[in-house]
């Protein structure tokens, strides 16, 4: 709409989106277990499944956006000065080119002083020291995001120095560069997101969920870049300024795991907050039917607690003792019914398949001429 064209920013997005629909798609077909293996009507999940290699697929299954976009094009466009020095470089006035180079350089080198002394001290205090606006509860997220922004410039600087030109050829360095670039703006997405929403501290578990996740990654990447540095006396000297502790971060407790399953597993503001604009069914399709079956199960839980209290399984033989209304009744034969059709899967027969009788239907139809 603003006439924008982030080319980063889309190869982030798009390398990002597809890896982990990817991810949501295996995950999907493992809880829906059989029902997602038959093909048919009733399998909401196939059609999408069998999609997940399209979207990977192209610019070949994302080795060339991860390899060589993200990063590549980033590390020149984002940064302050190596852009300015290429254009000084290459400028047909030999001793304006000169003189711009000369100032460039030298902000450069003080750009990388400073970026040095930030990753230093807020590595080293794992982000307590460092700035962050005041957002409550999701503060401590953006210092950790100001630690890990600081290390990532300057392990972008030590490899752009020590390797230039090759950085691009080397596209496994490449591409865990991009993978901490594209966390550390999804992370400032997710933080985003959170205010946008209005602060709700009911998605607080889906924040953390998300950036405990992504400081795992972002650790996990810079490690591995350590750890190939094809300069190891800079890469040993490059870890105390942005790794001094090595992998610290845990990921997501699961403690924080089960709260995020709660908040999707029954109707709530955040569950309608997160699936905003996500296609939830209509009319009698199948993924209308397994909303409609969730919203059943989810208001006649209470019945089944009491029943489980008083030790009884049977609705019709609660019914019978008087434990449980008519009302009760009904609605649970109603939720019954609601969770076989979700569960069950298409069945065909040989005819319907092939579109021609079985030859024992051919027989009979024979024998009654």
């Amino acid at each position: 709409a603003l006439g924008h064209h982030p080319s980063v920013v889309s190869a982030i997005m798009k390398n990002s989106a597809t890896e982990r629909m990817r991810v949501s798609a295996n995950d999907a077909m493992d809880v829906h277990a059989g029902k997602a293996v038959i093909d048919g009507p009733k399998n909401y999940l196939g059609t999408f499944y069998r999609s997940v290699p399209v979207g990977i697929t192209v610019e070949g299954a994302n080795i060339l956006t991860r390899s060589l976009i993200v990063f590549g094009q980033g590390a020149i466009r984002a940064h302050p000065f190596i852009l300015k020095e290429m254009e000084a470089l290459a400028d047909e006035d030999t001793q304006r080119g000169l003189a711009a180079f000369d100032v460039t350089v030298w902000a450069h080198a003080g750009h990388i002083l400073r970026t040095a002394k930030n990753a230093f001290i807020r590595s080293w205090s794992d982000g307590l020291i460092g700035p962050a606006p005041e957002t409550g509860p999701t503060k401590r997220y953006y210092r950790k995001l100001s630690r890990y922004a600081a290390s990532f410039a300057l392990a972008s600087d030590a490899a752009l120095l020590t390797m230039g030109g090759s950085l691009k050829r080397k596209e496994m360095l490449s591409a865990r560069f991009g993978d901490i670039l594209a966390e550390l703006y999804l992370l400032s997405a997710t933080l985003k997101r959170w205010e946008e929403d209005g602060r709700q501290e009911a998605d607080l578990p889906l924040v953390e969920w998300i950036m405990q996740d992504g400081f795992l990654t972002i650790e996990r990447r810079l490690k591995e870049i350590l750890d190939n540095f094809p300069n190891q006396p800079v890469a040993w000297l490059l870890g105390l300024f942005v790794l001094p502790f090595g992998i610290i971060r845990r990921g997501p407790s699961d403690r924080v795991t089960r709260a995020c399953a709660r908040l999707i597993l029954e109707p709530s503001a955040t569950r309608d907050r997160l699936t905003d604009g996500v296609y939830l069914g209509a009319g009698d399709d199948a993924v209308a039917e397994l909303e409609h079956a969730l919203d059943l199960v989810v208001s006649t839980e209470p019945i089944r607690d009491r029943m489980k209290k008083l030790r009884v399984r049977d609705p019709d033989s609660a019914l019978d003792q008087g434990l449980i209304s008519r009302e009760d009744h009904d609605r649970l034969a109603e939720t019954a019914i609601a969770v076989a059709k979700v569960v069950a899967v298409d069945d065909f027969s040989p005819e319907e398949i092939t579109g021609k009788a079985t030859p024992a239907q051919q027989v009979r139809v024979e024998a009654a001429e």
